[in-house]
C-alpha cells in the first residue's frame, strides 16, 4: 500500500484513527504506572583535624599532605568507592548507585578542593535512599580511621569525621516513569497502527469508488492503466471521471469473474490509470 492510499483509508476511518489514540494513551498509562522510581538522598561530612589536646596536626601526617585536610577528604571519597562500603549501602535498602564529591564546584575551571564530603545514595525507596546515606555517612567515619590506623597515625591524632549535614528525606530523581511512559506510549500506538495497515484490506472499506466485490485493486489498476494506454488519450482525467472508470473498470472485472469468463466488456468512453 503506498502512503497516500494509507493516508486516505486512516482518514476515511475516524474511529480507527481514534482506537489507535487510545491504545497509545492506554500504552503510556500503564508504563508510567508500572515504571520503578528512583530516590535520592543527600548528606554532608565535614573531615576535621585533630585538636590540639590530642596533639595536634603536627602529630598526623595526613593532615599535612599538599591542600591540608582537604587532600585527606579527597582520600576519604576514593575509599569509598570500594566494594566493603557498596555492600554496606546496599545491605542498608540502596540500590548501589552514590556518589562521594569533595569538590567546591561542578565548573573544573573554579572547583577547588574542600574538607566537605558531598555523599548522595539512591534507592528504590524514600527511606531505602536515606537509610543508604546514613550508612555512606557511617561509612565515611569507618574509611577515615582505617586510612589513619592504616598510617600509624595514633588514635589519640586522628582527624574525625563529623556530619555536616543529616541526610535527606528521599526524593524522586530524574524522569523515569515520563520516560517510561512517552516510549511504552509510542510503541503500543504504533503498534496499533501497524495491525490496522495489515487488517486494512480485510475492512471491507472502499476506496476510490470502489463496487466492494472483491476484485483486487491491483486487477482494476492493471486494466485501466491498459485501457488509458489504448486509448491514446493525454488529457488528464478530472477527479469525477477518475471516480467513474474506476467503478466502471472494477464493475466489469466483476461481471466477469461471476460468468466465469474472461471476457471483459468494454470500457465506457471515460477511462483512467488511477483512482480518484
Amino acid at each position: 500500500m503506498r502512503v497516500d492510499e494509507l493516508v486516505r483509508s486512516l482518514t476515511r476511518r475516524p474511529i480507527a484513527l481514534l482506537l489507535v489514540v487510545l491504545i497509545g494513551a492506554l500504552g503510556a498509562a500503564y508504563g508510567y504506572k508500572t515504571a520503578s522510581s528512583t530516590y535520592e538522598s543527600r548528606a554532608v561530612v565535614l573531615i576535621i583535624p585533630p585538636t590540639a589536646t590530642d596533639g595536634g596536626p603536627g602529630t598526623n601526617p595526613l593532615v599535612n599532605l599538599d591542600y591540608s585536610i582537604s587532600q585527606l577528604a579527597l582520600t576519604v571519597s576514593t575509599q569509598l568507592e570500594g566494594d566493603a562500603v557498596r555492600d554496606a549501602v546496599v545491605a542498608a535498602g540502596g540500590d548501589g548507585v552514590y556518589s562521594a564529591d569533595t569538590l567546591s564546584s561542578d565548573n573544573a575551571a573554579v572547583a577547588q578542593l574542600t574538607p566537605l564530603v558531598s555523599l548522595t545514595a539512591s534507592g528504590g525507596s524514600a527511606d531505602g535512599a536515606q537509610a543508604a546515606a546514613t550508612a555512606l555517612v557511617e561509612q565515611a567515619s569507618v574509611q577515615l580511621a582505617a586510612i589513619q590506623t592504616a598510617a600509624g597515625v595514633p588514635a589519640s591524632s586522628q582527624a574525625k569525621a563529623v556530619v555536616s549535614a543529616e541526610p535527606t528525606t528521599g526524593v524522586t530523581a530524574g524522569n523515569a516513569q515520563l520516560r517510561a511512559a512517552g516510549m511504552t506510549g509510542l510503541a503500543a500506538g504504533f503498534a496499533a497502527l501497524v495491525a490496522l495497515v495489515a487488517l486494512t484490506p480485510l475492512l471491507g472499506g472502499r476506496q476510490g469508488g470502489g463496487t466492494g466485490s472483491g476484485v483486487p485493486r491491483a486487477e482494476v489498476r492493471a486494466l485501466l492503466q491498459d485501457e488509458w494506454q489504448r486509448s491514446g488519450r493525454n488529457v488528464p482525467l478530472t477527479r469525477a471521471e477518475a471516480k467513474q472508470a474506476w467503478r466502471s473498470a472494477e464493475g466489469r472485472l466483476a461481471a466477469a469473474r461471476r460468468s466465469g469468463t474472461a471476457q471483459i466488456d468494454a470500457p465506457r468512453p471515460v477511462g483512467r490509470a488511477g483512482r480518484g
